[in-house]
């Protein structure tokens, strides 16, 4: 998953410093508080991803920005401009669809544990969506 966001946005982030800075913190001035403050935490997880290479759950990560990048209508600069022009692909919703599922199962099963995991089958056919998942996303 990483991979995906790293080969579709590594050219577009500069080696200067100041620049990616400002690539990472785009104007929000027409954004509400709530969305802002969204978006910021966002960015900063996606430049801990590409950066520093400790960004927080990665499966999460990919679905916020093909979200974005397939369903938020907001103008916003920077990062969030590139996740327009890079993570919009054929089969973008599919795949979008898809993470959504794996994340969903992985923060109400394993990550976060709101519903302890009985179910033989059910663990069986998701872990097998998440592994094609897996597959296809690091073509």
């Amino acid at each position: 998953m990483k991979d995906r966001l790293v080969r579709r946005l590594q050219s577009e982030i500069s080696i200067i410093v100041d620049d990616q800075k400002a690539w990472f913190a785009p104007y929000l001035g027409g954004v509400d508080r709530k969305s802002g403050d969204y978006y910021r935490k966002l960015a900063q997880n996606l430049k801990r991803t590409l950066v520093f290479n400790n960004g927080l759950s990665l499966i999460g990560l990919l679905q916020s920005c093909l979200d974005y990048a397939l369903n938020d209508t907001t103008k916003i600069g920077g990062m969030f401009e590139a996740l327009k022009t890079q993570l919009r692909f054929q089969s973008g919703r599919k795949v979008l669809e898809t993470v959504t599922r794996i994340n969903d199962f992985r923060n109400t099963y394993i990550a976060h544990q709101e519903q302890e995991l009985t179910d033989k089958n059910l663990a069986e056919q998701e872990l097998k969506i998440w592994l094609e998942t897996l597959h296809i996303i690091g073509e």
